[in-house]
């Protein structure tokens, strides 16, 4: 696809076609999350890990079934026990609604990564099909008293989760590239508590908008979630090998120092 100057035309379809105006419900796999996340498995075997929010991806699904994580646990504000078909629904829905914004502007995508749309779907849906099927045999636990089991109800900027509960927690696809959905406070706040419910990183992709920028406010946020850590935290930006949307291939990692 051609990656070449975009004239005014374009740029004004790609911000209306790509700034979703909500949050979509689709499903990533276990190896996209180790591309944009840059994490190795071997040293995953032994960590806690909080996917927030996990939508329908079947990251837990894989780490607990086929790569025996310690502890792989999805959070997210769909997740509820007594409507499989309806959320199975959604995913089906949002997949289509996202193929269908995303055709009318293919050359913003790198296809090297997916051959054509159609297997982009296959992906999307293979991974939607493995979160139902490891999500109606396992259930949830909405009662934070009890042993967290793999999905659970929640919504952000306020998880059910003690201080610390988790070693590391995964962000994908959700803040910084929803720039137009979610405002500073929000994306303030949630950083925050993924923060206080991990004892080591969080790890956020991307922190592009879109258009592959890093939001505006992006070292003025830094500033405030350090001073709100008391200094006990360091960051970084790094690049990952998952780069899909052009341009769109920086993640956020946030360590606890203490």
């Amino acid at each position: 696809m051609s990656n070449g100057p975009l004239n005014n035309k374009s740029i004004a379809d790609e911000r209306s076609v790509l700034n979703l105006d909500r949050v979509v419900f689709i499903g990533r796999s276990f190896s996209e999350y180790l591309w944009m996340f840059n994490l190795d498995l071997s040293n995953l075997k032994d960590l806690k890990i909080l996917d927030c929010p996990s939508g329908a991806s079947s990251f837990v699904a894989e780490a607990s079934n086929e790569y025996k994580v310690k502890q792989a646990v999805g959070c997210d504000l769909m997740y509820d026990d007594n409507n499989i078909s309806m959320i199975e629904k959604k995913g089906r829905d949002d997949l289509e609604y996202m193929i269908t914004r995303l055709s009318q502007v293919p050359d913003f995508y790198d296809w090297n990564m997916y051959p054509n749309i159609e297997d982009l779907r296959k992906t999307r849906a293979s991974s939607l099909g493995k979160f139902i099927s490891d999500y109606a045999e396992k259930g949830m636990v909405n009662n934070p008293s009890k042993k967290y089991d793999r999905y659970v109800k929640a919504i952000l900027p306020n998880l059910p989760f003690n201080d610390k509960s988790f070693d590391l927690v995964l962000s994908s696809n959700f803040l910084f590239y929803y720039h137009n959905v979610f405002d500073y406070d929000f994306h303030h706040d949630s950083i925050l508590e993924m923060l206080r419910v991990t004892s080591k990183e969080v790890r956020i992709f991307p922190i592009q908008k879109p258009d592959a920028k890093i939001p505006e406010y992006f070292e003025t946020l830094m500033e405030s979630i350090k001073r709100h850590m008391q200094e006990k935290i360091s960051f970084r930006i790094e690049k990952v090998k998952y780069e899909f949307r052009s341009g769109v291939n920086k993640m956020l990692v946030l360590k606890r120092d203490g």
